[in-house]
């Protein structure tokens, strides 16, 4: 009985190929679709991952209100079926955010609840369109890096 030495590299997608009547004219050709296969997989889940980061993960968040690019969330928490509450981090200016999403707020219908507190703590309290009531915060911090924002929300 002769021994013969396993086959390396990619005999066994030229193998299955053949079984499956695909006619394969060098080995080369085999490596270079596999090769494409693997980018076009890879540039697909990097375009995926891109594309996400855009979205709120929080299917109550109005989506008039645009995720910072660099948002990362920290928490996320409910209560029984109302209630929602979750922390992002972000490089981008918080009170330029606030502003931003107060006057989409105000735009898109929603009705926003601000007290002197609220404007002095930096902080958005707004209902409508299924919330009961929602609050975003921006606790005040002395160490610099990325601002936190917390959200919570009580849902109709």
């Amino acid at each position: 009985m002769m021994y013969a030495a396993p086959r390396l590299g990619f005999a066994p997608i030229t193998d299955f190929l053949s079984v499956v009547g695909v006619r394969v004219a060098r080995p080369f050709t085999t490596r270079v679709m596999f090769l494409a296969a693997i980018i076009t997989v890879s540039v697909s889940a990097v375009l995926e991952a891109e594309d996400s980061s855009t979205h709120w993960t929080q299917d109550w968040v109005p989506a008039i209100l645009r995720l910072p690019v660099d948002a990362e969330f920290l928490s996320e928490r409910s209560i029984g079926s109302s209630v929602r509450m979750f922390t992002v981090i972000t490089t981008e200016d918080a009170d330029t955010l606030l502003l931003e999403w107060e006057e989409a707020l105000k735009e898109n219908g929603y009705r926003i609840d601000q007290s002197r507190d609220d404007k002095l703590d930096r902080s958005i309290e707004f209902s409508g369109s299924g919330i009961s009531n929602a609050k975003i915060i921006v606790p005040t911090s002395t160490s610099p890096g990325p601002t936190t924002l917390k959200f919570d929300a009580t849902l109709r």
